[in-house]
This record gives structure tokens, C-alpha cells and sequence, in this order.
């Protein structure tokens, strides 16, 4: 049964990761967190577009993105794959939402929550992979311009192991 579930849960993901590369994005190339050397990091934008996280048929979170009025940054730490080892695939994705006019925000520990934050921890991790609301930190976005933006995150989550732990990323919008 277990496998069976851990079937579902993967199958789920790959279907629903063919609608995120249809969206239309934007890519921050004024990266100025610290991406660990073992891997690459990207930090989309996404307008028009909300973020909905629901749950599969056995329970699970993952994110969905639909049409809509709000934006949604998307930031992703891909690990190397190790040669000659399967199933050596390791990534941390991490989602929120902001309103269009509420785009100074300064939120603590559980009102990180109106940003829909979440924290996805995907590889081949038994019992130790899926998405989770982020409930302890501090996400910080201040306009540093006229469509200039700085966001600042610093973040904790108690279910799973993390690498990515902080983000300080500019972005235009």
C-alpha cells in the first residue's frame, strides 16, 4: 500500500508540472542569495496567476497555479545529480503569493500565511518529501524603485530536513 501511494504521489507531480511550463514567466537574473554550489537556482515571476494549494486523493499538498489577478514567485535550488546513481534527483522549490497593491509586506512566523508560503522538499526521500506551509520565519518585500523590488526571507520548517533556508533576491516587475 505504501508503494502504491508513493506511486500516486509521484505520478501527481509529473502531471502537473506540464502546466507550469506553459505559463508565461519571468526569470530574475539580479540573483543575490547565495545558491549553494552543488546545484543552480531560479527565481520566477509569474503575473496574473494565484496559488492554490490543494491536496491529492490520498491526502498530500502540492501547489497549483491557476489564472488570476495576483503574482506568484516561484524560487527553485536544484541539486547535481550524482553520476552513475539513480534516483539521485534532490530539489527545494519555494511558492507565495502577493497581491498587485500590496506589494510592501512584512510578515512573522504564522502571517506568512496570507502570502500562501510553502516550502516543497521533492527526491527520493522516504517519508520526508512533499510540500508544507511555512509557519516560522520572517518574508520581507520592499519596493526599492519604480518597479523594483527587494525580497528578503528567512524561514524554517520543522517536518523535513531544508538546505535553502533564506532568500535575498531583487526582482522588476
Amino acid at each position: 500500500m505504501k508503494y502504491l501511494c508513493f506511486i500516486l504521489f509521484w505520478a501527481s507531480l509529473f502531471a502537473c508540472a506540464s502546466k507550469q511550463s506553459a505559463l508565461d514567466t519571468t526569470k530574475s537574473n539580479n540573483h543575490t542569495f547565495d545558491c549553494p554550489e552543488d546545484g543552480n537556482c531560479t527565481f520566477k515571476i509569474l503575473k496574473n496567476k494565484n496559488l492554490n494549494i490543494r491536496k491529492d486523493d490520498i491526502g498530500l499538498a502540492y501547489p497549483d497555479i491557476i489564472d488570476g489577478e495576483n503574482i506568484v514567485l516561484i524560487f527553485e535550488y536544484k541539486r547535481n545529480e550524482l553520476s552513475d546513481t539513480e534516483d539521485s534527483s534532490y530539489s527545494e522549490l519555494i511558492y507565495l503569493e502577493i497581491k498587485p497593491n500590496e506589494l510592501d509586506v512584512d510578515y512573522t512566523d504564522s502571517n506568512m500565511q496570507k502570502a500562501k508560503l510553502t516550502f516543497g522538499r521533492l527526491c527520493f526521500c522516504r517519508g520526508q518529501t512533499g510540500y508544507y506551509k511555512v509557519h516560522s520565519g520572517q518574508l520581507q518585500i520592499k519596493k526599492g524603485g519604480k518597479d523594483n523590488y527587494h525580497l528578503k526571507l528567512q524561514f524554517q520548517i520543522d517536518e523535513v530536513p531544508q538546505v535553502i533556508t533564506s532568500i535575498d533576491e531583487d526582482f522588476t516587475l
